[in-house]
Protein backbone atom coordinates (compact mmCIF):
# COMPACT_ATOMS: atom_id res chain seq x y z
CA UNK A 1 0.00 0.00 0.00
CA UNK A 2 1.30 3.77 -0.95
CA UNK A 3 1.90 6.33 1.56
CA UNK A 4 -0.54 8.37 2.32
CA UNK A 5 -0.52 12.17 0.87
CA UNK A 6 0.30 14.50 3.04
CA UNK A 7 -0.68 18.44 2.09
CA UNK A 8 0.20 21.79 3.98
CA UNK A 9 -2.40 24.48 3.32
CA UNK A 10 -1.85 28.22 3.15
CA UNK A 11 -4.55 31.12 4.43
CA UNK A 12 -6.19 31.68 0.77
CA UNK A 13 -6.01 28.20 0.35
CA UNK A 14 -7.92 26.74 3.08
CA UNK A 15 -10.61 29.76 2.91
CA UNK A 16 -11.20 29.07 -0.46
CA UNK A 17 -11.67 25.60 0.33
CA UNK A 18 -13.89 26.19 3.36
CA UNK A 19 -16.19 29.23 1.08
CA UNK A 20 -15.59 29.60 -2.38
CA UNK A 21 -14.34 26.37 -3.75
CA UNK A 22 -14.75 26.82 -7.57
CA UNK A 23 -11.58 29.55 -7.04
CA UNK A 24 -9.09 26.83 -6.63
CA UNK A 25 -6.77 25.24 -9.02
CA UNK A 26 -7.36 21.62 -10.56
CA UNK A 27 -4.58 20.67 -8.33
CA UNK A 28 -5.77 22.37 -5.20
CA UNK A 29 -9.18 20.55 -5.72
CA UNK A 30 -7.87 17.31 -6.60
CA UNK A 31 -5.58 17.52 -2.90
CA UNK A 32 -8.80 18.41 -1.07
CA UNK A 33 -10.79 16.13 -1.89
CA UNK A 34 -8.35 13.58 -1.34
CA UNK A 35 -8.48 14.82 1.95
CA UNK A 36 -12.24 14.97 2.53
CA UNK A 37 -11.88 11.50 1.19
CA UNK A 38 -9.34 10.58 3.45
CA UNK A 39 -7.25 9.23 1.31
CA UNK A 40 -4.79 12.44 2.36
CA UNK A 41 -3.79 14.22 5.31
CA UNK A 42 -4.05 17.66 5.63
CA UNK A 43 -1.67 20.26 7.81
CA UNK A 44 -3.04 23.15 8.93
CA UNK A 45 -0.31 26.05 10.39
CA UNK A 46 -0.99 27.86 13.47
CA UNK A 47 0.10 30.91 11.52
CA UNK A 48 -2.80 30.05 9.29
CA UNK A 49 -5.21 29.99 11.88
CA UNK A 50 -3.57 33.38 13.62
CA UNK A 51 -4.04 34.64 9.72
CA UNK A 52 -7.87 33.76 9.50
CA UNK A 53 -8.59 35.60 13.20
CA UNK A 54 -6.80 39.14 11.95
CA UNK A 55 -8.51 39.17 8.25
CA UNK A 56 -11.36 38.52 9.35
CA UNK A 57 -11.95 40.82 12.05
CA UNK A 58 -10.11 43.52 9.73
CA UNK A 59 -12.87 42.89 7.63
CA UNK A 60 -10.85 41.56 4.83
CA UNK A 61 -13.01 38.29 4.57
CA UNK A 62 -16.41 36.89 5.79
CA UNK A 63 -15.41 33.79 7.94
CA UNK A 64 -16.01 32.79 11.06
CA UNK A 65 -13.44 31.58 12.73
CA UNK A 66 -15.05 29.66 15.17
CA UNK A 67 -16.86 27.43 12.51
CA UNK A 68 -13.34 27.01 10.46
CA UNK A 69 -12.28 25.46 13.42
CA UNK A 70 -14.82 22.82 14.00
CA UNK A 71 -14.34 22.18 10.22
CA UNK A 72 -10.94 21.31 10.31
CA UNK A 73 -11.17 19.05 13.96
CA UNK A 74 -14.47 17.49 13.13
CA UNK A 75 -12.08 15.28 10.65
CA UNK A 76 -9.46 13.19 12.06
CA UNK A 77 -7.10 13.66 8.90
CA UNK A 78 -6.70 17.19 9.71
CA UNK A 79 -3.90 18.52 12.24
CA UNK A 80 -3.73 22.02 13.07
CA UNK A 81 0.40 22.30 13.71
CA UNK A 82 1.28 24.63 16.36
CA UNK A 83 4.59 26.96 16.00
CA UNK A 84 7.30 25.53 17.64
CA UNK A 85 10.92 26.42 18.25
CA UNK A 86 12.28 23.77 15.47
CA UNK A 87 9.77 25.64 12.92
CA UNK A 88 10.59 29.34 14.00
CA UNK A 89 14.28 28.20 13.58
CA UNK A 90 13.98 26.84 10.14
CA UNK A 91 12.74 30.18 8.83
CA UNK A 92 16.55 31.07 8.88
CA UNK A 93 16.93 28.42 6.14
CA UNK A 94 14.49 29.70 3.39
CA UNK A 95 15.34 33.36 2.70
CA UNK A 96 13.64 32.57 -0.87
CA UNK A 97 10.62 33.14 0.68
CA UNK A 98 10.75 37.12 1.26
CA UNK A 99 7.36 37.25 3.61
CA UNK A 100 7.46 35.79 6.76
CA UNK A 101 3.49 34.52 7.62
CA UNK A 102 4.54 32.69 3.42
CA UNK A 103 7.77 31.89 5.22
CA UNK A 104 6.44 29.93 8.33
CA UNK A 105 3.92 27.81 5.88
CA UNK A 106 6.55 26.86 3.65
CA UNK A 107 8.96 25.97 6.56
CA UNK A 108 5.91 23.95 8.03
CA UNK A 109 5.64 22.34 4.66
CA UNK A 110 9.18 21.45 4.56
CA UNK A 111 9.49 20.16 8.21
CA UNK A 112 6.46 17.44 7.47
CA UNK A 113 7.83 16.72 4.14
CA UNK A 114 4.30 17.51 2.53
CA UNK A 115 3.27 19.14 -0.30
CA UNK A 116 2.20 23.11 0.19
CA UNK A 117 -1.11 23.58 -1.50
CA UNK A 118 -0.63 27.56 -2.89
CA UNK A 119 -1.37 29.57 -5.91
CA UNK A 120 1.73 32.08 -3.99
CA UNK A 121 3.91 32.29 -7.08
CA UNK A 122 6.70 33.30 -4.70
CA UNK A 123 6.18 30.08 -2.81
CA UNK A 124 6.04 28.19 -6.19
CA UNK A 125 8.90 29.44 -7.86
CA UNK A 126 11.47 29.14 -4.65
CA UNK A 127 12.20 25.60 -4.86
CA UNK A 128 11.82 25.49 -1.05
CA UNK A 129 8.70 23.20 -1.21
CA UNK A 130 6.45 21.35 -3.49
CA UNK A 131 3.70 22.99 -4.38
CA UNK A 132 0.28 22.11 -5.61
CA UNK A 133 -2.42 24.48 -7.48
Amino acid sequence: MADRSRYVTDTHSLLWYLYTPERLGDGAKKAFNEVAEDQADLIVPMIVIAEIIYISKAGKVDADIKEVLSRLQSSLNITISPLTLDRALELDNISEVPEMHDRMIAAEAKLQSAILITRDHEISNSGVVSTIW
